[in-house]
């Protein structure tokens, strides 16, 4: 029996493919799939899978035309045989033990869905960890639906993909993960760094001009809205304050053209949650954010400038 099916679509990244792929094969979990799936890549990255698919009787190499992160993740779920699913990025790499002990978790707890700790590592070396379960609240249904919503932190039971997918649009991560609470019956956290998350520069996040894509953070946050307001409306105010009011807000400061998008940001607080500053999980959160998250609201951008080039 396969216990894990592991999603990798590939874009690109010969560069970072080998440490990738060198982490799945060598997993202690033995008993998994490594679905490998080349999203219409235009470098030398299928000439390494191929290497790794001749080597490794576990290892799936399937070829497709480029369609994006969804699509080939909805790709490699299309042939995924374990009992449960993960999702790696091929610039990311994992530990050794990552889907044993995520198995372990979710076996011994009847888990669902099971999340693990992140650690953000950047070109110049730095590390952030980054933890999955803010602790906000005694129920895990309500933390998972207010953590990080990052794909490649958890595995999933496969049933939850028989009824939905991920959808081609921007924080693809995001639009899915919290509402998944419909959907999955127990959810628990592993709190372990467990997944290595490169930073890496030229994304969509960190292009210096403008990207449309990056507007779709309302469409996503939209969607979260309509499916979770009527049981968790205090979760979804969360999402939006943390994801919206801060996230969105300092990203954008950092484009010239982009003021009349910080002023929706602030038109879409008013108009849903006026009273966010109540919100029961804000009140808990760090200092650092409810500073970056009144200042956005009363519009100090440039005081905002100045704080983000200084932490």
């Amino acid at each position: 029996m396969i216990k894990v099916s592991v999603i990798v679509p590939v874009y690109n990244v010969e560069k970072y493919i080998s440490k990738c792929l060198d982490s799945l094969v060598n997993q202690t979990l033995k008993d998994i799939e490594i679905i490998v799936v080349n999203d219409g890549t235009k470098d030398n990255s299928q000439k390494i899978i191929d290497k790794y698919a001749k080597k490794y009787k576990n290892l799936k190499s399937y070829i497709k035309e480029n369609g994006g992160l969804s699509s080939a993740r909805n790709y490699g779920l299309k042939y995924a045989k374990g009992e449960y699913i993960a999702f790696v990025d091929s610039d990311d790499y994992v530990e050794l033990d990552m889907f044993e002990k995520m198995y372990k978790k979710a076996k011994e707890n009847n888990f669902d869905i099971v999340v693990c700790d992140t650690v953000e590592i950047f070109e110049d070396g730095k590390k952030i960890y980054k933890k999955s379960n803010l602790h906000y609240s005694d129920n895990d249904i309500i933390n998972y639906i207010i953590s990080p919503p990052m794909a490649c932190s958890r595995i999933y039971k496969k049933y939850i993909f028989d009824s939905v997918k991920f959808e081609k649009i921007f924080y693809e991560d995001l639009n899915l993960n919290p509402s998944l609470v419909k959907v999955a019956h127990n959810i628990g956290f592993l709190e372990e760094g467990l997944y290595y998350y490169l930073q890496r520069t030229g994304s969509i996040m960190k292009q210096q001009i403008f990207n449309e894509k990056l507007m779709d953070i309302f469409v996503v946050l939209e969607n979260n809205y309509k499916n979770l307001i009527k049981d968790y409306e205090q979760e979804v105010e969360y999402l939006y304050i943390t994801h919206l009011l801060r996230t969105t807000t300092l990203r954008f400061l950092d484009y010239d053209n982009s003021y009349e998008y910080l002023i929706k940001i602030n038109n879409v607080m008013k108009e849903k949650f006026p009273k966010w500053k109540n919100n029961k999980y804000y009140k808990k959160s760090s200092m650092k954010m409810k500073i970056i998250c009144k200042l956005a609201y009363k519009k100090q951008y440039w005081l905002l400038k100045i704080i983000k080039k200084l932490v």
